[in-house]
């Protein structure tokens, strides 16, 4: 079963009081908790998220940690701990901190290794770590993807992969893609910008509904989770979160 959820990251200036308000407003199921401002690792902060959370209704889908391969386990484990304070059963990293075709062979198979320890020992304690599809790291094009996939398979801790279209990706590619991590998918990141020279314009998510229904052909259960929003404002919040539920309902 489908369900939606908000990234926290999407509204970085609120507090998450005004957060979880805001998302049962939305009728929406669950939050992403960033690891940047919300809840930080080393801080003290996740128990009182955890249970403002479930005051309000809704789950925890994933804590969205910015840890990066190359960064050695300590740092993963000050960021597993705050997944764990959280009861989230996901916790989100990223593929390191550049391009996929500057890694070198060795940096690779480091950043692999790496990669395999620490998903082994979130498995120890009950949570799934995953990748998200992301510029800048080993998830940023397909091949690499792809690649990856095969380098860590085979294990019943093998990383999951997150998911999110490209904004220099028309829709066919971008549905490639996820058909690719389907069978290791956790969640997808939903939004809808366009790529301009000059920038990147968010627009409301009834926009990219016809990419979201054929996503949802491949991505069946779990969570489909808005990031980011025209304008920052919460008004475009409850709009896209409408269209969202819609889209999920219509499809059940």
């Amino acid at each position: 079963m489908l369900k939606s959820g908000l990234v926290s990251i999407t509204f970085r200036n609120k507090t998450v009081k005004e957060i979880c308000a805001l998302c049962e407003k939305a009728h929406l199921s669950a939050i992403e908790w960033g690891g940047d401002i919300h809840v930080p690792p080393k801080g003290n902060k996740a128990k009182e998220t955890l249970e403002m959370t479930r005051d309000h209704g809704l789950s925890v889908s994933s804590y969205g940690s910015y840890f990066c391969l190359g960064e050695g386990l300590d740092a993963f484990q000050y960021n597993l701990d705050e997944a764990l304070k959280l009861e989230s059963p996901i916790i989100r990293i990223w593929g390191g901190k550049k391009d996929s075709k500057d890694f070198t062979e060795d940096e690779r198979k480091y950043a692999v290794d790496e990669l395999m320890r620490a998903s082994e020992i979130a498995h120890g304690a009950g949570v799934q770590v995953a990748l998200e599809y992301h510029p800048f790291s080993l998830t940023d094009d397909r091949e690499s993807v792809k690649k990856l996939l095969k380098e860590t398979e085979g294990e019943p801790f093998s990383p999951m992969f997150y998911w999110q279209p490209r904004w220099d990706w028309g829709e066919a590619e971008s549905l490639k893609a996820l058909g690719e991590v389907q069978s290791r998918l956790s969640h997808v990141h939903i939004f809808k910008w366009e790529h301009t020279e000059n920038a990147i314009i968010r627009k409301p998510l009834e926009e990219g509904a016809s990419l979201i229904k054929r996503a949802m052909n491949i991505k069946k259960d779990g969570y489909m989770l808005i990031e980011f929003v025209k304008d920052d404002l919460d008004e475009m919040l409850l709009k896209d979160a409408e269209t969202l539920n819609l889209l999920i309902s219509g499809r059940e």
